[in-house]
């Protein structure tokens, strides 16, 4: 059942993810990350260690632009006080 439908479940939570962070929402990264989260523990089920590698990778990259979002957000803040 997870290997039929997990992919698509998992797709459009990233998806999801996305539209939010075309939002400008700094917390649409903190969002993707769950969903990397949960590709890695779909990759270690699946036996599909691709996504279990890609799912660390991502999600480095996704907690990195939170941070950046977050600092951009509370500078912008800062200057236009």
């Amino acid at each position: 059942m997870i290997e039929t439908y997990g992919s698509w479940v998992l797709m459009v939570f990233n998806l999801s993810a996305m539209i939010l962070a075309g939002k400008k929402l700094w917390w649409s990264w903190l969002v993707a990350v769950v969903g990397e989260v949960m590709w890695t523990f779909y990759g270690f089920y699946t036996e599909q260690y691709g996504f279990f590698v890609f799912g660390f990778i991502f999600g480095a990259v996704y907690l990195r632009n939170a941070y950046q979002w977050r600092n951009d957000r509370v500078y912008e803040e800062e200057v236009i006080v």
